[in-house]
């Protein structure tokens, strides 16, 4: 992309630096990083409705209302590619197994991470650290049962 500069000829040396300033700001540096942030932001709305998909399911089951998040900032480091969401989905099918044996703690709230910390509850709040290529089956069932 080639920024176009403007024409600062008639202008004062300030008014000037103002005028290139802005450019700089509001085309050339800002365009590409714009760009990027709307391809982040659409990839984050795709992963969150792809949560919230598999936890319309855990809610059947489980037969309540559970809100589902990301911790977006703990997944800083998540590699490209990989769906976060469907890193998380086996601590929700943990818990509908745990649903389905009727022994469930009350969870209103699950929180999908990007920290590798793995599953632990408090409250009501189910959080999953989720690892690239890791689903926590197993670990979310043994912190819920």
């Amino acid at each position: 992309m080639m920024a176009i500069a403007p024409d600062i000829s008639g202008l004062s040396s300030a008014r000037a630096l103002c005028v290139l300033l802005l450019t700089v700001m509001l085309g050339g540096a800002a365009g590409p990083a714009a760009a990027q942030s709307l391809k982040e932001s659409r990839a984050q709305q795709s992963e969150e409705r792809a949560l919230e998909r598999e936890a319309a399911f855990t809610q059947s089951v489980c037969g309540s209302t559970i809100n589902v998040f990301i911790d977006w900032r703990s997944a800083a480091d998540w590699p490209d590619g990989a769906s976060i969401a469907s890193s998380c989905d086996g601590a929700l099918a943990a818990l509908e197994a745990v649903c389905r044996k009727g022994n469930a703690p009350r969870v209103t709230r699950f929180v999908c991470a990007g920290d590798g910390s793995g599953a632990s509850l408090r409250g009501g709040t189910l959080r999953y650290g989720a690892s690239p290529g890791d689903n926590g089956f197993a670990e979310t069932r043994s912190v819920l049962e």
